[in-house]
């Protein structure tokens, strides 16, 4: 049930169930994985990065890699999806913060998240070609500044199906584990 156009609470259907697969695919590859599920957007988009840091703080324990995963949002020029003979695919973006925009110590970690988000990228191509676009770097921080790496990952936009997306998921799973290795 829709809630609004392109969004829904039933995580069977929303990029929840796309970070389920990728934690069981990554778990499949020897990984411990904490799946966090919190909704952080509640009734304000605009404080979901502040009430996710307080849950990614929360923690006691320290993670080598903190993901953030999204969906894009479709803007004209971009591909509906990457088909092969076998099937489709949502192509996969990482965007890296740059820190501006913030006090003191901006964005510790932006030069270690963007090596890796670029060397993911590559991975992902090598992967399956076509699958990753460039890597975005914006202003903001993003929580990017919690863990030793942190990568957001936007996995296809809002005009992609829900089986395009999981169908890209296992090429991410295997280019993560690439690029850690």
């Amino acid at each position: 049930t829709a809630l609004e156009a392109w969004r829904t609470e039933d995580m069977q259907h929303s990029v929840v169930r796309v970070g389920a697969l990728l934690s069981e695919e990554l778990a499949k590859r020897g990984y411990f994985v904490m799946h966090d599920t919190t909704d952080h957007e509640l009734n304000d988009i605009n404080q979901a990065y502040v009430r996710a840091l307080e849950t990614l703080e929360s923690y006691s324990m320290t993670f080598d890699l903190v993901i953030d995963l999204h969906r894009d949002a479709y803007t004209e020029g971009l591909e509906t999806a990457l088909h092969d003979d076998e099937d489709s695919y949502a192509q996969i973006m990482l965007l890296v913060g740059n820190g501006a925009n913030f006090q003191g110590e901006k964005a510790p970690n932006y030069k270690n998240n963007l090596a890796f988000a670029q060397t993911l990228t590559s991975e992902l191509n090598k992967c399956k070609r076509g699958i990753a676009r460039n890597v975005t770097v914006k202003n903001g921080r993003y929580n990017q500044h919690i863990g030793k790496i942190s990568a957001l990952i936007e996995v296809g936009h809002n005009k992609n199906t829900l089986q395009e997306a999981l169908n890209s998921v296992p090429y991410l799973a295997d280019a993560i584990d690439l690029t850690l290795k």
